[in-house]
């Protein structure tokens, strides 16, 4: 019989903002129906781990959820791989099955994130300014939430911006 397997990570998708501890989900199986989870630093050591039951059981794709914990998260604005993969029961290395891989963007204490359209005028300064009332955020921390930001000093009249928010 030619069954075969695969996973399908729908959230978080690639250059996501997550915090400390965010969910992971989306379709697949693994052996006996179970999904691993890792979470990988810039260096490639692994920070996080998960698992998580497929609806589909044994041998058959269905959905799956989990939350992952970060103990010790790298920095505000750190470039972290989610890999997500079936299960690997046997002796040989790991990750599993199926590997699928997530670049995201780690802010351990991230409350959430607004959207801000760049006007005219505006520096990322100033924006850092008219986030105030939503909680904390930095130059910094806006440039590694938005890959379009080449140069902090140059940004563009209609641009949509994540402004990464912490309490």
């Amino acid at each position: 019989m030619g069954i075969l397997s695969d996973i399908r990570v729908r959230e978080p998708a690639r250059d996501d903002l997550v915090g400390r501890q965010f969910t992971v989900a989306g379709i697949g199986t693994g052996f006996e129906g179970t999904i691993g989870m890792g979470l990988l630093n810039r260096a490639g050591k692994v920070i996080a781990t998960g698992f998580a039951t497929s609806t589909g059981g044994m041998a058959l794709i269905g959905e799956f959820s989990a939350v992952l914990k970060v103990k010790n998260p790298p920095r505000a604005g750190t470039t972290v791989k989610l890999q997500v993969f079936g299960d690997n029961p046997g002796p040989g290395p790991g990750p599993g099955s199926d590997l699928r891989e997530v670049e995201l963007v780690m802010f351990p204490d991230l409350m959430g994130f607004l959207l801000y359209r760049v006007e005219k005028g505006d520096t990322l300064t100033g924006i850092v300014r008219k986030a105030r009332g939503f909680g904390k955020t930095t130059v910094a921390q806006i440039v590694a939430a938005n890959s379009q930001i080449k140069d902090p000093d140059v940004i563009q009249t209609g641009w949509k911006l994540r402004i990464p928010i912490s309490s």
